[in-house]
């Protein structure tokens, strides 16, 4: 009987954390601002000091031997 209740709090701590991190990301969906999913579109402020252009490796980069 004590494995089933050592096994029965482990997953109510588990539920739990799965629900705590549910919850945490439909309130940051709700929360989002309009317009930018987190700063990762080009008309926010938040990714100004980031590069606006990726930065991809050619392929002729990766076939040339060094």
């Amino acid at each position: 009987m004590n494995q089933i209740e050592w096994q029965f709090v482990a997953t109510l701590v588990f539920v739990a954390a799965a629900v705590y991190f549910l919850i945490r990301r439909i309130v940051r969906f709700i929360k989002q601002r309009p317009g930018c999913g987190g700063g990762s579109c080009t008309g926010c402020d938040a990714g100004a000091g980031a590069a606006k252009t990726p930065n991809f490796v050619s392929l002729d980069q990766l076939k040339s031997p060094r």
